[in-house]
């Protein structure tokens, strides 16, 4: 009568076990699937041209804004939403500032967004993927591809020295392509300003609450 018990007792605690298991599995992985923003002060997209073979010179775009979801157990399952002002594009020059920003070029007037969003991620190794996504400048949207790489993810590396950093969680990452500005329309100047663009982008990333 004891043995006979016991049996449904050793069940009832296996599948208690498992309960608990399965739930805490679940909120890890759950946990490990974040949403964060881009940090306006610490990201920078750039691009550069070769300017009639002589130099490459540069552009920054500035306050870029966005969100990306990043799973750093499977990246595959990120996305990436960023939003630019092709007015906030700038060389350091005024003047040609002003010329890039007019419908010569990017015609900020009338096209003032530029627009990026994934639509695949391929991871390559442990910290290099692509990233796959349309790009919107002046109303026209192109396929592009980014080579990625994660440089960081955890509690912000400056937590122990900067109370402010204390248990902000952030992630960070570098990019790179190589673009036909002609695609977007932007064709002056050619071939005297080259149609191959690189762009570069370092961005760190705030885990939203």
């Amino acid at each position: 009568m004891t043995g006979s018990l016991r049996l449904p007792v050793r069940i009832s605690r296996l599948l208690a076990a498992a309960l608990v298991l399965a739930t805490a599995t679940a909120s890890n992985l759950a946990a490990q699937t974040a949403s964060y923003r881009l940090d306006k002060d610490y990201t920078a997209i750039n691009f550069s041209w070769s300017h009639v073979g002589l130099s490459r010179q540069s552009a920054r775009l500035m306050g870029a804004e966005g969100r990306v979801t990043f799973d750093p157990a499977n990246p595959e399952a990120s996305a990436i939403d960023v939003t630019m002002k092709s007015a906030n594009i700038t060389t350091g020059i005024r003047d040609f500032d002003l010329l890039i920003k007019s419908p010569d070029y990017f015609n900020a007037a009338q096209f003032p967004l530029i627009m990026f969003k994934s639509t695949g991620i391929r991871q390559l190794s442990d910290k290099t993927g692509q990233v796959a996504g349309d790009l919107t400048i002046k109303g026209i949207t192109r396929p592009v591809t980014l080579s990625v790489v994660w440089n960081f993810t955890g509690e912000h590396p400056l937590a122990k020295v900067n109370p402010n950093y204390r248990d902000v969680q952030v992630s960070g990452f570098s990019a790179s392509a190589v673009l036909r500005r002609s695609d977007w329309d932007l064709s002056l100047a050619i071939p005297f300003v080259s149609d191959e663009i690189r762009l570069s982008i370092e961005t760190e990333l705030i885990m939203s609450e």
